[in-house]
């Protein structure tokens, strides 16, 4: 499936093939066969340590039109629009590589993809950038799938197994815009579609207002039940977002639904509405799916923003990090240039302890001096730089950012004939669920298989597929993997780069680890094909396989809780009368490269504002 992690927090930890030790291959991933990577931490004094000011007054500095911090998708988006303003901006990044949690590698000879590998389309921001850029965007190929626990004791032609399922063919993040359509009665049984259906009959009111929770779970299940919360928006939000919907605020991972549910009545009208929008607009969603990608890989739009900075007069700079950030106080620039509104401590940089630390100083600091300012780094890193601003209350950087879960990819190809039928779609998203021990594996049902077509209520339906009333042994999950991506079939174009490479039936598979408050999945290749045969009924033996890799993400993608977002919301309305600085990135814009962007876009259209254009 299509994960989708611009996120604060996340560190790339570098383990490809693996770098904590040699795999199979004993081959190992260092930077420089990465076209990007996690978005940086600024440099410190030391990791994790206070920012280090040794820039005296008299330091002369370097002048720019702009000074961006971080080369994630906000970064280079910011710098971008900075060049198309007419400015000659400045881009630093700590780490060696621009990008973000947007990383390419090659596996099997084919450049792909290791980081996320597409968007949720909403708005016009990204999808306009791509177009300007004169990229195209691609709807995924072939349709997902769930792979779900069994429904609870007592419903009627049920399987006692996990199971594959289409997803819903009109539904967001899993919410369905017709709850008694039979794709999703399939999934949730009869009484838990027909209480979802109630949410057409339910005041506009009922979890909209501004004394009711503000998490996604909550809002769910006020308006659908327990059926269509537990068994499509908790695995699907999931393998997107890596949280759980309980932690997560609507109004950040479906911006506007809420609203939209209130001033239509009910949330199944939302959700039409937003496909609606999104089939008019014809941005290479298909209408059907949340999923857009670039063609040829979403690597290709940070490797384009690149070229379009530098190609317009702006410079990027990697293994440089941020040390300090102060106001010019009216300090001059070298060659007599009239004074700037801010100073900024810069400095060579080198990789942490380990790949995922924090990037540490390594040589000389240098200052530059300009009148625009964009952070748009990690949170940690970004909060440090702005405890130099004076005035700014202290309580304002006092911020916590939630912890992420522990994300492993394992990437594989191989030659699988079997693959060629597409078992199942374009991949899948597990169900959360505990992972059965030896001994107690339950096998998939097979591919398409309903777990029922007639269920209990929603009230019953819990998502380890256990009975509540504890009348049932649980139904352990047979895999250790929540997401899978047959990636040769999902994108085209790497289909056909590994058959013009390796011949025919060669495939590209892609399994994710990792949930919130799990230990860090441990995987090797055995892990991996023992998974790959569970959910596509597909064994391929180690032979077979031709290349793999494993990338960890460690912290990335934390939940956005609504105590969270309501921080920084009022961080951002402290530092709004600062002139010349804006902060952007996805620790403040929120969840998903299309809410960067768009959030990216805003605060530069902002800071050429406040400088008159």
């Amino acid at each position: 499936m299509t994960t989708d992690p611009a996120h604060p927090g996340g560190r790339w930890a570098g383990e490809c093939r693996e770098q904590d030790g040699p795999d199979r291959h004993g081959a190992r991933v260092d930077e420089s066969q990465l076209s990007s990577t996690a978005s940086p931490p600024v440099g410190l004094s030391e990791a994790g340590g206070r920012p280090t000011d040794s820039g005296s007054p008299q330091t002369p500095a370097q002048r720019w039109d702009a000074l961006v911090v971080g080369g994630g998708i906000a970064g280079l988006t910011a710098a971008w629009d900075l060049v198309r303003a007419g400015l000659r901006p400045l881009l630093i990044e700590a780490r060696g590589y621009t990008g973000g949690l947007v990383a390419a590698g090659p596996i099997g000879g084919a450049r792909m993809d290791l980081g996320a590998e597409g968007f949720v389309v909403r708005g016009q921001a990204a999808t306009s950038m791509l177009a300007e850029l004169g990229l195209r965007t691609a709807a995924p190929h072939g349709r997902p799938r769930l792979f779900l626990p069994p429904l609870a004791p007592g419903a009627d032609e049920q399987s006692s197994q996990w199971g594959l399922h289409r997803f819903p063919d009109h539904a967001y993040l899993g919410i369905p815009a017709d709850p008694l359509a039979p794709d999703v009665v399939a999934i949730i049984g009869q009484e838990a579609a027909r209480r979802a259906a109630q949410d057409a009959d339910l005041p506009g009111t009922v979890g909209t207002g501004p004394e009711d929770p503000a998490d996604l779970a909550s809002f769910v299940a006020a308006r659908m039940g327990a059926g269509v919360l537990e068994r499509l928006v908790r695995p699907i939000v999931a393998g997107i977002h890596s949280a759980d919907p309980a932690d997560l605020a609507a109004d950040v991972v479906m911006p506007g639904l809420r609203r939209a549910t209130a001033e239509l009545g009910s949330l199944s009208a939302a959700v039409a509405a937003v496909l609606e929008r999104r089939r008019a607009r014809q941005d290479g969603a298909g209408g059907r799916s949340v999923d857009a990608a670039v063609e040829g890989g979403l690597f290709r739009l940070t490797d384009a923003l690149r070229e379009a900075i530098e190609a317009g007069g702006g410079s990027v700079r990697t293994r440089t990090g941020a040390q300090w950030l102060r106001p010019g106080r009216g300090q001059d620039c070298a060659g007599g240039q009239a004074p700037a509104a801010w100073r900024v401590g810069i400095a060579p940089t080198r990789r942490g302890p380990t790949p995922s630390d924090e990037p540490v100083p390594d040589g000389a600091q240098e200052v530059v001096a300009t009148d625009r300012v964009v952070v748009a780094c990690s949170a940690g890193a970004a909060l440090r730089l702005l405890r130099g601003i004076p005035g700014l209350p202290a309580s304002a950087t006092e911020l916590t950012v939630p912890v992420g879960a522990p994300i492993a990819r394992f990437t594989l190809v191989a030659r699988a004939p079997e693959l060629s039928d597409e078992p199942v779609g374009s991949g899948l998203l597990v169900a959360p669920a505990g992972v059965a021990e030896p001994g107690e594996v339950a096998g998939p049902a097979g591919p398409d298989t309903a777990a029922s077509s007639a269920g209990t209520g929603a009230s019953d339906l819990v998502s380890d597929g256990t009975d509540p009333g504890g009348s049932a042994r649980p139904v352990a999950c047979p895999v250790r993997a929540k997401a899978l991506s047959h990636l040769s079939a999902k994108w085209p174009w790497v289909g056909a780069e590994l058959r013009a490479l390796h011949g025919p039936d060669v495939h590209a598979l892609r399994l994710s680890y990792g949930r919130p408050g799990q230990p860090r999945p441990q995987v090797d290749l055995q892990v991996a094909l023992d998974d790959v045969a569970a959910l596509t009924g597909v064994r391929i033996e180690p032979e077979a396989v031709i290349d793999h890799m494993l990338v960890r993400w460690d912290g990335t993608l934390p939940p956005v809780t609504p105590a969270y977002r309501e921080r920084t919301r009022r961080l951002e309305e402290q530092l709004a009368p600062v002139t010349g600085l804006e902060v952007t990135g996805a620790w403040v814009a929120g969840t998903g490269i299309a809410a960067v962007v768009e959030h990216a876009r805003a605060a530069v259209g902002r800071l050429m504002g406040s400088h008159g254009g």
